[in-house]
């Protein structure tokens, strides 16, 4: 792909980030875009689709792909469609662990904060390898047990002092909805037994606000029961390049700032860890 061509994508990329306000989800969803090498007619599946954001992301690039998503929530997959609104857009229900394409059929694979919810991970990472066309890439993403301590404080302490943590709920913070968290040599491990090649392993966003997960949380909460002025709601739409209203631009251009920090300061650890992987 040329330099011009790479230059729109990263544009376009730019734009669609600019409404996320996770400054976690926004890392994640660079380097994943960044490390699948993206070209006209790429197959991409996403493993775990959810609610349709990454897919939603890579439909505003303004190139020309083939987007499939998969994952077992209808509710979910409801919600995807609503928000991406692309017939083209293909929206799967299925089990990751019997993945409903048949061998070889995509050439691009994101798994983004997947692995720590399933029952059988190895099952669902040898489904990507057989999905997944030799040279193809895969971008994962997972929650990792090292996180910052002012990410989710509360859980942080009962992990290293009691050695237990919140399961559910609010105050579960990180560790909500999630079976386990890994240790990157873990999921290093279990991707390579699956058969793939690591080309890139690290830790994402070891400096964060303060209490980030809860504010995150909190806000979602607001923004889902839209209990937020129309033109906040609106400005906070990660599904669209809205453009942002005044106040919702100084609360970006703080979190974004603070945010910076991960990009000149250097980090032993972090709330994700990121893999890219080669079949």
């Amino acid at each position: 792909m040329s330099k011009k061509s790479l230059r729109h994508i990263k544009a376009n990329l730019d734009k669609a980030l600019t409404t996320a306000g996770d400054m976690a989800l926004k890392r994640r969803a660079r380097n994943v875009i960044e490390a699948l090498e993206l070209e006209d007619g790429d197959k991409v599946l996403e493993i775990g689709c959810g609610n349709g954001y990454y897919l939603s992301l890579l439909n505003r690039l303004g190139i020309k792909l083939q987007l499939s998503g998969i994952d077992k929530d209808i509710l979910a997959l409801k919600d995807a469609a609503k928000f991406i609104r692309d017939e083209r857009v293909k929206l799967v229900l299925g089990d990751a662990s019997k993945i409903p394409f048949k061998t070889a059929s995509f050439n691009r694979i994101v798994m983004s904060e997947v692995i720590e919810h399933v029952e059988d991970e190895e099952k669902v990472l040898k489904e990507a390898f057989r999905v997944l066309k030799p040279g193809g890439i895969m971008a994962l993403t997972t929650c990792n047990i090292g996180y910052p301590f002012f990410w989710d404080p509360i859980n942080w302490i009962l992990q290293h002092l009691f050695k237990t943590h919140i399961k559910s709920g609010f105050w579960a913070g990180i560790w909500n909805q999630h079976d386990r968290l890994y240790e990157k040599e873990q999921v290093e491990k279990l991707i390579k037994k699956a058969g793939f090649r690591i080309e890139q392993s690290q830790y994402l966003t070891a400096y964060c606000l303060p209490f980030n997960h809860y504010i995150v949380n909190l806000i979602a909460k607001l923004f889902y029961s839209r209990l937020l002025p129309e033109s906040i709601h609106k400005s906070m739409n990660k599904f669209q390049n809205n453009k942002q209203s005044l106040l919702v631009r100084i609360g970006f251009l703080l979190i974004n700032s603070w945010d910076h920090l991960n990009d000149i300061l250097p980090q032993e650890s972090g709330v994700s860890i990121f893999i890219k992987a080669v079949k």
